[in-house]
This record gives structure tokens, C-alpha cells and sequence, in this order.
């Protein structure tokens, strides 16, 4: 059986528990959906642009703290509460990750933890 090891980056995560900011299992690291929270300030910015670059860095955190990297990613999914602005946010996505690019989900939702969010990523990592 595959034995599962908690990643937690610091600063401390954004939301506490009942959850994990990363799991590495199976030779994998899972990365919980990751959001435009700075974890240094609380602060989020304004604009799917600069959430999306805060979501990335924070995907990227958990990544390092579980000795991986952005090219070492093979999914991902987003949730957005606009669509519309997926131009906006592809952009600055394909800033993040070189060729080949992982695999992607895009999902418009309703809403996300708080109202002012308006992207999340999840990521799943060679570990």
C-alpha cells in the first residue's frame, strides 16, 4: 500500500483545516485548489489576471514544498465564476508552464469560498 505524506508550505495555508494544501502518494503530489490569496498579507488582489498569478505562485509553493515543480505537472483543473474571462487567465497561465503543457479542465462554478475569488487551480505533480 502507498503511504500518503501531508505538504504544507509555509506560510500557513489559506482556510485551515479540514484540509491538506498537498498530499504526495504514488509517486505523485496532489495540490488542493489553490486560490488569489497572498499567504503572506491575506490581501487578494484585484482582477483575474493578478488572481490567477497569485493562484499560480501559491500552486507553485506547494509544489516546491513537496520537492516538485510547475514543469513537473500533468493536470490541472480551474474553476472560474466567469468564463468570460478565460482569455484573461489563459494568458497568464501559459506564462506559468512550458511544453508540454500539462493537461487541463476549465469549469465555470457559481461561486468560490469567498465572493471576491474568482479563479482556483488544482494540480496533480510528478512528485
Amino acid at each position: 500500500m502507498t503511504r500518503k505524506e501531508a505538504i504544507v508550505p509555509q506560510p500557513a495555508r489559506v482556510g485551515g483545516p479540514p484540509y491538506t494544501p498537498g498530499l504526495r502518494a504514488g509517486g505523485f503530489v496532489f495540490v488542493s485548489g489553490q486560490v488569489g490569496v497572498d499567504p503572506q498579507t491575506g490581501r487578494v488582489p484585484e482582477g483575474v489576471r493578478e488572481q490567477t498569478r497569485c493562484v499560480l505562485e501559491n500552486v507553485k509553493r506547494v509544489l516546491e514544498a513537496g520537492g516538485t515543480s510547475l514543469d513537473q505537472v500533468v493536470k490541472c483543473t480551474v474553476f472560474m465564476t466567469n468564463i468570460a474571462d478565460f482569455q484573461a487567465m489563459n494568458e497568464v497561465y501559459a506564462t506559468y508552464f512550458s511544453e508540454p503543457r500539462p493537461t487541463r479542465s476549465t469549469v465555470e462554478v457559481s461561486a468560490l469560498a469567498r465572493p471576491e475569488l474568482l479563479v482556483e487551480i488544482e494540480a496533480i505533480a510528478l512528485a
